[in-house]
């Protein structure tokens, strides 16, 4: 039973890689050899870890959705006013800013899910647990209109097109938010708190 916490993070090394793997090549770039390659082990063990590469893609896209939305779910989740609401719904277009890897990783795994249910539903639920955080405050319908808001930032992120500033996209979300005054779970809104 010793070997388990090294043969854990093993998996984890090769999961890293192949997601390394993914940002440089793509993901028809990634193979046994350049995964093993890039975590610095002996090919056998991508076999031995993954029945196969599509195992060993979707394990290492289910890391990559689990560590991006760690970055900013707990923002919508904690977020108490209109303001913080705001700050998370930003959180989750800056989190593509800074990085290349994660533009790109986005990216592919849009590109999967069209083709392969089982990344369409680790998408849809990576959505739905953002949005979950959004209804707190806010109605279903409003927590749609976030999404699309800032998937469709994100989208122009990963198209290299950075030209809308963070005041432009406070104020977008902003308008979203508050046209929600008269569908509110509660009967209150994030910008008007019960009294």
């Amino acid at each position: 039973m010793r070997a388990r916490p090294r043969s854990d993070a093993t998996r984890l090394a090769l999961l890293n890689a192949a997601l390394d793997v993914a940002a440089e090549y793509g993901v028809k770039g990634v193979t046994h050899r350049r995964v093993a390659g890039a975590a610095g082990l002996s090919l056998g063990l991508t076999s031995y870890h993954f029945a196969n590469l599509d195992d060993l893609l979707l394990e290492a896209f289910r890391l990559f959705v689990s560590h991006t939305s760690a970055l900013y779910e707990r923002q919508f989740h904690e977020a108490t006013d209109l303001e913080s609401m705001i700050d998370a719904a930003l959180a989750v277009v800056n989190a593509l800013k800074d990085s290349d890897r994660e533009r790109t990783l986005l990216y592919e795994l849009y590109a999967q899910s069209v083709r392969d249910p089982a990344y369409r539903e680790l998408v849809t639920s990576w959505a739905e647990s953002a949005r979950a955080g959004v209804e707190r405050l806010y109605s279903a319908r409003t927590a749609r209109f976030l999404e699309a808001a800032w998937e469709g930032a994100s989208a122009q992120l990963i198209q290299g097109r950075d030209d809308q500033s963070d005041d432009e996209l406070r104020d977008l979300f902003r308008l979203i938010l508050l046209h929600d005054q008269g569908e509110v779970t509660g009967g209150t809104t994030a910008a008007t708190p019960p009294g």
